[in-house]
């Protein structure tokens, strides 16, 4: 579970998030620690918190890309390259490669 992790890594103490979360700041703590597992809802209230999949909250590695989490530009550059054949992606990669180098 990288719930510690995903909390630090917005600066907020446990007792701020458990308040925001609207849980004893024990049980949080107890989830992090691995004492306790959340239900499927606080797993849920704890994914939209931090903006990421469940399969991400429980270190789960997974090759699925939301969508919902992109701007609509981003999505659609998505969309497009995932339907591309192996010369199309080279010749993507190449072109965005010269773009962004400096």
């Amino acid at each position: 579970m990288k719930i510690k992790e995903l909390r630090q890594k917005i600066n907020l103490s446990q007792n701020e998030m458990a308040r925001r979360l609207g849980m004893p700041q024990t049980t949080l703590f107890n989830y992090e620690a691995g004492k306790n597992e959340p239900s499927i809802e606080t797993l849920i209230k704890l994914a939209d918190f931090f903006n990421v999949s469940i399969d991400e909250l429980v270190g789960r590695e997974s090759e699925t890309i939301n969508l919902k989490f992109l701007s609509d530009n981003e999505a659609y550059l998505i969309k497009k390259i995932l339907k591309m054949n192996q010369l199309e992606l080279a010749k993507t990669r190449a072109y965005v490669t010269g773009l962004t180098e400096e």
